[in-house]
């Protein structure tokens, strides 16, 4: 959502503010798609540093 935008000429304000995200985010985000292409919009590159995902606790846990 983040390129598509960008590249309809929305500044990385305006689409930090639709996303509900940082506007540094939009940046390094569009500039990464730049940089490497689709593959880059690869959900696990967003904040996850490797290792496990966190765990769910089970509803019965709670």
């Amino acid at each position: 959502m983040m390129v598509l935008a960008s590249t309809s000429g929305n500044t990385n304000e305006a689409i930090a503010h639709l996303v509900a995200a940082d506007p540094d985010t939009v940046r390094d985000v569009i500039h990464a798609f730049n940089e490497r292409g689709p593959e880059r919009l690869d959900p696990r590159w967003a904040g996850h540093r490797g290792g496990s995902p966190p765990s769910t606790p089970s509803p019965t846990a709670m």
